[in-house]
């Protein structure tokens, strides 16, 4: 766990490191089209691979001999099928980018098709080693991914930017399909060297036949799962026709349109989601530890320690929050020296608490046996997003506030409908979950901190960019380890 949650770590963080070039290289329409390219892609790759890793990963970890036979199948499945669609998406490109309303963007279409090909394959391989327990393996791969893929991407950027937007931008996510062949065949060494264990694997397997009953069950899992899954691409393609649409229907020209969606999906989102990485690392502790205490039906345990995540949610959430609030003109300048995304920064402050507290609810849920009511709270929440999105975007000079405000309902809306479900199936999980007096105190030393970082980083001979950046290091030190202390009581 510990080695999956260090890859996930590095490669989000790599991630972000690399955002901060790539926008100073591409400008905000070169962003706006590269989060429209990229949703079409995790749509597509959503599409090929569904819930096959997933249920492959579960299967493997029942019987590694049927594991194994399952894998050999799904392979030439999804090979076949990533193959087909990755042929159309190169020969249909100029088709697909008029459908996402750029032209720009053919070049992009036609740099992603050999990604579509490879990375199915690749998810399929980490799934069956996950279902053996090789998490080393796995976490290297994830990290040499992501390396070579965003070197291969700024690389290609930087010598393409001199020719055309559109041709770097297809350089730009050319970088997926580069990482994802190094990280394959990373992997395929790693089976080649572990060959003996397979094999005598492999020689069970051909002995032993699944039951119509057996695949049966593992078909269903894999829909099961792709239905779940499908839910936030399908968001990010809607988002991705709808605002840019909708933005010129409003009076912005294409080019506009693209700029503001850059600002809005590729600069202010990333910001305000960065605070989630420490709800995810608790949301990814949190599983296994709820889980097992389900499951050997320790209530108690259960419910103290979902109503303690709970509580850690909501005030790192509001922490976070406050920074991006009072902050948002700086850290917009200091990530990618783009004042504008400072408005959109602003009206989505309120992210890290709404998603934080989403995704910790919804792995309660899934620990105690019920995968419906988050698969049914994410669905309403795309539909009152895409609904608000689109009404609200046509009204002339309503972009950034109409934006934040469908992409921030994705997330409130689901998160009550978990907490909803949460205190039909166990209410004491929720009750004294809001923690009122420690979130108070928060605020309060959250607005003491930021006059007293600022009066001590002013006090120092110190450029404005190095004044902001102790200025914030010094608040989220501050309320983490309030947060901690409250933590330690409350446990």
């Amino acid at each position: 766990m510990a080695l999956r949650a260090g890859a996930i770590f590095i490669v989000k963080i790599l991630g972000f490191a690399a955002r901060i070039p790539l926008f100073r290289l591409l400008g905000a329409e070169g962003i706006g089209l590269y989060q429209m390219a990229y949703s079409f892609y995790g749509l597509a790759l959503t599409v090929i691979s569904g819930g096959f890793p997933t249920a492959l990963a579960l299967a493997t970890a029942q019987d590694h001999r049927k594991g194994w036979q399952l894998y050999k199948s799904a392979t030439l499945l999804l090979a076949s099928v990533g193959g087909m669609l990755a042929w159309l998406c190169y020969h249909l490109a100029p088709s697909i980018a008029r459908w996402l309303g750029h032209s720009s963007l053919e070049a992009a279409i036609r740099c992603l098709a050999p990604a579509l090909f490879l990375v199915p394959l690749l998810f399929l391989l980490r799934s069956f080693l996950q279902g053996l327990e090789f998490y080393g393996a796995i976490a290297w791969s994830e990290i040499m991914e992501q390396i070579v893929r965003l070197s291969v991407m700024l690389l290609l950027v930087t010598l393409w930017i001199r020719t055309d937007l559109g041709q770097a931008v297809g350089g730009a996510v050319f970088g997926a399909a580069a990482g994802a062949l190094i990280a394959y065949l990373f992997l395929l060494a790693f089976l080649f060297f572990r060959r003996q264990s397979f094999r005598s694997a492999e020689t069970r397997a051909s002995i032993s036949a699944w039951s119509d009953s057996g695949l049966r069950l593992f078909l269903y899992s894999a829909l099961s799962i792709s239905a779940a899954r499908l839910i936030v691409p399908i968001s990010d393609f809607m988002d991705a026709i709808i605002i840019p649409s909708r933005l010129q229907h409003a009076g912005m020209t294409a080019s506009e349109a693209a700029s503001v969606f850059g600002q809005i999906a590729g600069v202010a989102a990333t910001i305000v989601y960065m605070p989630t990485l420490v709800t995810s690392a608790l949301a990814f502790t949190l599983a296994a530890k709820v889980t097992a205490d389900w499951k050997n039906k320790d209530i108690l345990r259960f419910s103290r320690r979902a109503r303690s995540a709970i509580q850690i949610g909501i005030l790192w959430g509001i922490g976070s929050s406050w920074v991006l609030w009072h902050y948002s003109t700086d850290l917009t300048l200091l990530v990618f020296s783009e004042e504008a995304a400072a408005v959109p920064v602003r009206y989505m402050f309120l992210a890290p608490l709404l998603s934080g507290l989403q995704e910790l609810t919804m792995v309660i849920l899934w620990a105690s046996g019920n995968q419906k009511a988050p698969l049914f709270g994410l669905a309403a929440g795309i539909l009152c997003s895409a609904g608000l999105n689109f009404g609200l975007l046509g009204i002339p000079g309503f972009a950034y506030a109409g934006a934040a405000i469908g992409l921030l309902s994705l997330d409130l809306v689901s998160m009550l409908w978990n907490l909803i479900a949460i205190s039909r199936q166990k209410r004491t999980i929720l009750s004294g979950s809001f923690p009122i007096r420690r979130a108070l105190l928060l605020l309060l030393l959250c607005v003491a901190g930021t006059l007293g970082a600022e009066w001590l980083a002013n006090l120092l001979p110190l450029p404005q960019p190095l004044r902001a950046i102790l200025s914030i290091a010094m608040l989220f030190g501050l309320f983490s380890l309030f947060i901690m202390q409250a933590y330690k009581k409350s446990s």
